[in-house]
């Protein structure tokens, strides 16, 4: 559980300023939200299977053993009676009878037993056994230590820890790494020392929502973003999209009208329509910043190459300018959604703990996941439903980048 409380604090820091009253760092907010919802949202699996797991592992038989005084100890294999190698997919084991002697307090029990084992069995053996010794009528379990331990709720294997670590990591390298500390001005800084920094200077025309044509992956084109117009004196017209959880309504009052640099270096990626596009990061008076994607406003003209950020020119300072972050209700409304289904997605798993039956217990684990995946997926129709209002309040409809 200790996952899905660091998981819950993560969601709860998403919530820490009331409306009104966002303040502004200088990490891009948008990075960080959406990390930590993805990161919440894909790595509830792990707790939920570490619980559902240890809930299921344990058998009605194990524990009438362990609640009249348990013993956990090796015996004597005293004569192997039949064994046979079973094969799977891409590993086996040996299904053996063999008889073994049981050492209960009133006297020795002798009875023939099936073991599986990964080793062919042989007399004279060790192998361990779980039995009470004051209780013989409740019979006795052998086979491995892990497994009998499993059976009584007891630790689970090396191999499940390492894979519950591996999938927290992968998570954590897929959603956070390089998000959770996003840094667009430093990025800016870097850029520049590798000689892929373009700068023009811009003054912001509108803010507006319309569907992005050119994204950066063309498999998402047409998606409804808030949209920063500005106006170059030297080259035009250009398009900054942002993420949909960007509210365009307080936004547009915050920088309608100001003036700055956009900075911007083109996609690794090959794109169809590369040279028109590129990663951007808009720094307007003050040092504040937004990060986005960069557009020309028709897709037949070129983002301007030759505009290379001049030696001499003076960045933003790193660790000085701020993130734009308007205070918005709608993104306050889509962070309590996700927090909502997250704390859906515990109360299904402490019930769990409680002993509830195995159908029962699969049954809520599902639940527990599909509660958080089916909550981002609500927080972000809830995003892309503002956006499609504010686009319909605008009389003409959702606009379209070219």
């Amino acid at each position: 559980m200790l996952a899905a409380v660091a998981t819950a604090v993560g969601m709860l820091s998403l919530r820490r300023s009331p409306i009104g009253s966002r303040g502004e760092g200088t990490l891009w907010w948008v990075d960080q939200r959406n990390a930590w919802v993805g990161f919440a949202a894909w790595s509830w699996v792990v707790p939920v299977f570490l619980v559902a797991y240890a809930a299921l592992s344990p058998t009605p038989a194990a524990w009438e053993i362990v609640d009249a005084g348990s013993s956990l100890r090796t015996t004597k294999i005293e004569k192997v009676l039949s064994t046979k190698y079973v094969r799977s997919q891409r590993t086996g084991h040996y299904s053996s009878t063999v008889r073994v002697s049981v050492p209960f307090d009133q006297e020795a029990k002798t009875s023939e037993v099936k073991l599986s084992s990964d080793d062919k069995p042989q007399a004279g053996a060790d192998v361990w056994v779980l039995f009470a010794p004051s209780s013989p009528e409740l019979g006795f379990l052998v086979g491995d230590r892990q497994v009998l331990e499993e059976k009584t709720g007891g630790r689970a294997d090396l191999w499940t820890i390492f894979l519950t670590l591996g999938g927290i990591g992968f998570c954590w390298f897929m959603n956070m790494f390089g998000r959770w500390r996003s840094d667009p001005v430093s990025g800016l800084h870097r850029s520049r020392q590798q000689g892929v920094l373009h700068v023009v200077p811009v003054s912001v025309s509108g803010v507006d929502v319309a569907r992005d044509e050119r994204p950066p992956s063309a498999s998402v084109a047409g998606q409804l973003k808030p949209r920063l117009r500005m106006a170059s004196a030297e080259f035009g017209e250009l398009d900054l999209y942002l993420d949909e959880i960007v509210d365009p309504t307080p936004l547009a009052e915050a920088v309608d009208g100001t003036s700055g640099h956009v900075y911007w270096r083109r996609p690794t990626r090959q794109l169809p329509y590369l040279n028109s596009v590129g990663y951007a990061v808009l720094v307007l008076e003050g040092q504040r910043y937004l990060s986005g994607w960069l557009e020309t406003a028709d897709a037949s003209v070129e983002l301007p190459g030759g505009a290379l950020v001049p030696a001499d020119h003076e960045l933003a300072e790193q660790g000085r300018a701020r993130a734009i972050h308007p205070a918005s209700a709608v993104e306050e409304s889509a962070n309590s959604v996700v927090l909502r289904s997250l704390l859906i997605g515990i109360v299904a798993l402490a019930v769990v703990t409680l002993g509830v039956g195995d159908i029962a217990t699969v049954t809520l684990a599902v639940v527990s996941v599909a509660a958080v995946l089916l909550g981002r997926r609500r927080a972000r129709r809830l995003a892309q439903g503002h956006l499609e209002t504010r686009a319909r309040g605008a009389g003409h409809g959702a606009g379209t980048a070219a």
